[in-house]
């Protein structure tokens, strides 16, 4: 959970966002949102370009690969 809800974090500042909004208040309009992480946000990073990827990995202390993998593997374990 620590991982995902700091890859969040990175990508609420790096991410280009398509609505133009916080994507904390994109999603907590209707209903305040707490302790729950955004798997679309986190899913975003795989639309990123690498440059940016890198870039959060480093941030992470992480590799590219490394956290493809954990979402990739996330992603498939819920299915």
């Amino acid at each position: 959970v620590e991982f995902f809800t700091q890859l969040e974090g990175h990508l609420r500042t790096d991410a280009p966002r398509p609505t133009g909004r916080d994507p904390q208040a994109y999603r907590s309009y209707y209903a305040p949102v707490m302790h729950v992480v955004d798997g679309d946000l986190c899913d975003a990073f795989n639309a990123l370009s690498h440059d940016e990827q890198i870039k959060i990995a480093d941030r992470l202390d992480r590799t590219v690969g490394e956290i493809m993998k954990k979402l990739e593997d996330t992603r498939n374990s819920l299915l």
